[in-house]
């Protein structure tokens, strides 16, 4: 799981829902300051909060962690 994928994942779902760094936050219900971390790549995200994201963007974690399902 490579963090800067995960950053730019996240970057580009709140643009795509039009939401600001803020407006996510609230949502989320953390600081700006700790999404701003996780979106530029600053700080680790946190497994139960990149859970969390991937609830409100209504998205799976493997998309998140930017892996791919492999064929059985």
């Amino acid at each position: 799981m490579n963090q800067g994928d995960m950053s730019r994942r996240l970057r580009s779902w709140m643009v795509d829902a039009g939401w600001t760094l803020e407006e996510t936050a609230e949502k989320l219900g953390v600081s700006a300051g700790s999404l701003k971390g996780w979106v530029y790549g600053q700080r680790r995200m946190p497994l139960d909060r990149a859970c969390q994201i991937c609830d409100l963007f209504g998205k799976p974690l493997d998309e998140l962690a930017c892996r791919e399902k492999e064929a059985v």
